[in-house]
């Protein structure tokens, strides 16, 4: 009797002890299988952010070696349109001239003999240096008024040589809004660099 419930006593144990092995061990290999599926999505998803960054550094380096072809054939073409032309030409003199007699009730000496005056006679920008000031900002060579692209008829020199009616003045106040656009991108750019970066 003793030997039966030693014998039960042990198959019991044996029965719990295997139970609980087939158990742990199909715990175990869920926990793995789930493992191994999550470890697939990662490397898949991965994979997908590995190609997507590829395709955009491509489309980057293709994009940048276009614009530097672009901007040396511009470079190319604006040098020697330089030879040629100058950038600025002699604004506008206006002759201010006094009245040839005063009037009655003019006080005053008789200013008859008063030389004129010139007024604002500031240098005026080409339409070649406009023509070149802005293929500079937008990367490709356009006409602006009547001096055409490279490759326009002969006579477009004397055409780009013609002043614009834009002053130096108003070249600077075109620089200064310029630099400003391009500092505020810069500050947004390494603000979105900084981001995407965890910083």
């Amino acid at each position: 009797m003793a030997a039966r419930l030693l014998f039960a006593l042990i198959f019991s144990l044996a029965l719990v002890g295997g139970g609980y092995w087939w158990g742990s061990n199909a715990t175990d290999n869920a926990w793995q299988a789930k493992h191994a599926k999550a470890l697939e999505a990662e490397r898949a998803e991965t994979a997908k952010e590995t190609k997507r960054a590829d395709q955009a550094a491509a489309n980057y380096l293709t994009e940048h070696l276009d614009q530097e072809d672009r901007y040396a054939a511009l470079n190319a073409t604006y040098q020697d349109l330089r030879r040629r032309v100058p950038l600025v030409v002699p604004g506008p003199v206006v002759v201010v001239t006094r009245s040839e007699s005063p009037g009655p009730d003019s006080p005053g000496p008789d200013e008859r003999s008063a030389p004129a005056t010139a007024v604002d006679s500031s240098p005026v920008l080409t339409l070649a240096a406009v023509r070149m000031w802005n293929g500079a900002l937008i990367g490709t060579d356009q006409a602006t008024g009547a001096c055409g692209p490279a490759g326009a008829t002969e006579g477009s020199d004397a055409a780009c040589a013609q002043g614009s009616g834009l002053t130096l003045n108003d070249a600077w106040a075109n620089h200064a809004a310029n630099a400003k656009a391009c500092a505020a991108d810069r500050q947004r750019y390494q603000h979105l660099i900084d981001y995407l970066n965890g910083k």
